[in-house]
């Protein structure tokens, strides 16, 4: 049949289409629900579908693949990032603040994950010591990072210090054996920070990749790498618990609360980072990976992510880190970016790479000042709050890019 590809991608837009109606997300109160709207909602997205599905075939026949993207997408996850962290639309829109916070963004860090792991399996092609070198360079940035942030550190203290202080009075314990306490406690609390959760929030994200790869470098030595994904995935399932314990039976959350009151959550690298860098080093030892109709799947997947994420929305979530169709629209999303089309010459020039990266390290620290200065608060215009922490961000990771191109 001639026109197969797109009677068939205009067949499953038409199917989610009626499916986003079918759970309330298309109404007749907001207009998206009349027929001649559904009609153009269905017109538009096959239109664009098989635009971008012949594009990435296209490419896959001429062998063009463009890693550049990948440095865009990491970009764009990265300034989705500073959204779900500044959660601007928590007090604005249930329906905005849901979008963004319990659906776009949660496949930012999976992203990140499996970018990692795809070109450590690349590059370690040409050096079999890549890990451990990897590992190495990482150590350095981490603990810099990580000293950089004890002044916002020890700024939130003393924001919080009163409360601090009635906890502790309640406690009712001697002011001598509170010390002695402290001083044991705090080397193992930076310890436990340094491998587990981070010193601040975001930088958990460094020992996650790093213990995930060590390891991935352990295992592959004397074991099949399709076995450690598999078990991965199985740890990935528990720390999927966090965001599925409202729907849990009882015993099953009475099984797992001994866990949660110790660890509080499960977003580190055993039971998270593990299978997504696995995954991604999985895709690069292939010689090639592709998946026919790739983008048609991603849409597909993101379709049940968004329903996903509707079902768990009332329900008692710990967290919601670990949504598991964002397990496919990962896989989806980053065949199809690397078969799009090279940006323009100009648009490459950009550093993506470098701003994804100091966007991520530094936004929390612009989110911390402006918020302490009083310039962003909780009843100001989201959009004008994304726009001046974006901007913040932007300007000092610039410096920090000049400084370094300028050494």
């Amino acid at each position: 049949m001639k026109y197969k590809n797109e009677i068939l991608i205009t067949a499953v837009v038409t199917i989610l289409i009626l499916f986003l109606k079918k759970i309330n997300v298309l109404q007749i109160e907001n207009g998206l629900a009349h027929p001649l709207s559904m009609l153009s909602l269905i017109l538009l997205f096959s239109a664009v579908s098989i635009y971008i599905q012949n594009k990435i075939d296209k490419n896959k026949e001429e062998n063009l693949i463009n890693y550049h993207n990948l440095d865009i997408l990491k970009y764009i996850c990265a300034i989705l990032i500073i959204i779900l962290h500044l959660r601007p639309f928590q007090n604005f829109s249930n329906e905005f603040d849901l979008t963004f916070n319990n659906i776009i963004t949660r496949i930012c860090v999976p992203v990140f994950f499996v970018i990692t792991g795809y070109f450590t399996a690349k590059k370690e092609k040409d050096n079999l010591q890549y890990i451990r070198k990897y590992i190495k360079n990482m150590i350095p940035t981490y603990l810099k990072w990580s000293v950089i942030y004890l002044p916002v550190i020890a700024a939130t203290i003393i924001q919080y210090y009163p409360a601090i202080q009635n906890y502790i009075s309640n406690l009712h314990i001697s002011p001598c054996l509170l010390m002695m306490l402290f001083i044991i406690a705090l080397p193992l609390a930076l310890i436990a920070a340094l491998l587990y959760s981070g010193v601040y929030y975001h930088l958990w994200y460094f020992p996650a990749v790093m213990l995930s790869l060590g390891v991935l470098d352990k295992w592959k030595k004397k074991y099949d790498i399709k076995y450690l994904l598999g078990i991965s995935f199985i740890l990935l399932l528990f720390g999927a618990t966090e965001t599925y314990y409202g729907v849990l039976p009882l015993s099953i959350r009475q099984m797992i609360s001994y866990y949660y009151n110790i660890f509080f959550t499960t977003r580190n690298f055993l039971f998270f980072g593990l299978f997504y860098i696995v995954l991604g080093y999985y895709m690069g030892t292939k010689n090639e990976i592709y998946a026919k109709y790739c983008f048609e799947k991603l849409v597909i997947s993101f379709f049940f992510l968004i329903f996903e994420a509707i079902l768990l929305h009332d329900t008692d979530r710990l967290n919601s880190n670990i949504l598991l169709s964002c397990i496919p629209l990962t896989y989806y999303l980053f065949i199809s970016v690397i078969y799009m089309s090279k940006p323009k010459p100009e648009i490459q020039r950009f550093s993506f790479r470098g701003y994804s990266k100091y966007y991520y390290l530094v936004h929390p620290m612009m989110i911390f000042i402006l918020t302490s200065l009083g310039i962003i608060n909780n009843h100001m215009n989201p959009f004008i709050k994304i726009i001046f922490v974006l901007v913040a961000t932007h300007l000092l990771s610039a410096m920090i890019i000049k400084v370094k191109n300028n050494q």
